[in-house]
């Protein structure tokens, strides 16, 4: 065997060697992610979509942490949304309702069976003297109401909803302003005549992301602890230098930061200059508009949901800095159901009871399902 042979299987074999032990270090470092519950460590589900600009991944697993300690883990279900799996044929006897919305609606801080969509199912089942409810919940960290009625676009026909909720939260009519949502990753509304275009140049800019080297890399972060850490560490790396504590705002894994210095998405409404008030409520109202006409032209019933602003529950009706006023308003000008908690939140809220804690508590979540039942028990035209 001459020299040149005898060196290139030496070579082959040391790197043949040294593949093998770097994926049994990939491994093994996996399988400590895993076991390790170390804070900071969590799965990055999300991908890429061309209707909302993001959904999570199926079938994957979303690691929640508080800050102050807790976790929860729960499971991504096979049409990218943190809820059980459903078939997309309504079963027979079966009265469908989804429920669309942000954070609030995919409730990442409570266990499945905590959700108000799930208590909801419940109580609606054990009341039944026949017919069953299957509650649907499509949300994710960040939509806006844009986000929330494409999503409804896309699933109330297939999957035969009979009700279709909004759960408005306080931060969505300003999600539809670029200039205080503050990303370019997702679509928006744009006035036309007394309705609305809508805007996807994000997925021109962001073409990539449709292609086999983005999907990969978001697939291997989805699924595995190591390749999700190696990111955040690297982003933190060039944005912080090196650190060897991760700081509580880097565990809670909010879905974009908060802003103190000037207006942002979850500004209160008195905090917003007027003109870009006026323009949340204006595009809000558009989006809303549409959206009932869609559902109830499909023969289906639409229900707005509202989610008082937590640091304002304990406030009396008059000294609340929100948008429950307008919306009020709003549904009340249009002929539009809406379902406000607000005062059995009060009242919880004054006997001094946790409702929200980075979103709802698991109380908070049976406040709003008990609201929510109370209000279409009493109301016959639920179907």
């Amino acid at each position: 065997m001459g020299y040149d042979s005898l060196m290139t299987r030496t070579v082959v074999a040391r790197l043949g060697l040294l593949c093998t032990a770097l994926i049994v270090a990939g491994i093994a470092a996996e399988l400590i992610l895993r076991v390790s519950h170390l804070p900071g460590i969590t799965y990055h589900t999300f991908r890429y979509d061309d209707v909302t600009g993001q959904r999570f991944y199926p079938n994957t697993t979303l690691i929640y942490r508080s800050g102050r300690g807790e976790e929860v883990r729960r499971r991504v279900n096979r049409w990218g949304y943190l809820d059980r799996n459903h078939d997309t044929v309504k079963p027979a006897g079966v009265t469908r309702i989804g429920f669309f919305g942000d954070s609030f609606t995919e409730a990442r801080q409570v266990p499945l069976d905590s959700t108000f969509f799930r208590r909801i199912e419940r109580a609606d089942n054990a009341a039944s003297g026949g017919e069953q409810t299957e509650c649907i919940a499509i949300g994710i960290s960040g939509y806006g109401t844009l986000q929330s009625y494409l999503e409804c676009r896309r699933w109330m026909t297939p999957l035969s909803l009979d009700e279709v909720v909004y759960v408005f939260c306080e931060n969505d009519p300003a999600n539809l302003v670029p200039a205080l949502n503050m990303s370019d990753t997702c679509p928006y509304p744009v006035r036309a005549g007394d309705s609305f275009t809508v805007d996807r140049s994000f997925a021109t800019k962001y073409a990539n992301k449709r292609r086999w080297p983005h999907r990969t890399w978001q697939y291997l972060k989805s699924h595995t602890l190591l390749f999700s850490t190696l990111e955040t560490r690297l982003h933190l790396l060039r944005r912080r230098g090196v650190r060897f504590h991760v700081a509580t705002e880097d565990r809670l894994m909010s879905a974009k930061p908060d802003h103190h210095e000037k207006p942002s998405y979850s500004s209160p409404p008195s905090a917003l200059p007027d003109s870009l008030r006026s323009l949340c409520a204006d595009l809000c109202g558009r989006v809303l508009l549409q959206w009932k006409h869609d559902v109830e032209s499909a023969g289906k019933r639409f229900v707005i949901l509202y989610i008082p602003r937590g640091s304002e529950v304990a406030k009396a009706p008059g000294e609340r800095d929100s948008w429950e006023k307008w919306l009020a308003d709003f549904c009340r000008s249009n002929s539009i159901e809406m379902i406000d908690p607000s005062d059995q939140f009060f009242r919880c809220a004054t006997h001094g009871e946790e409702l929200f804690y980075d979103h709802l508590t698991s109380r908070g979540h049976a406040v709003l399902a008990a609201a929510f039942i109370a209000t279409q028990q009493s109301d016959p035209a639920k179907p």
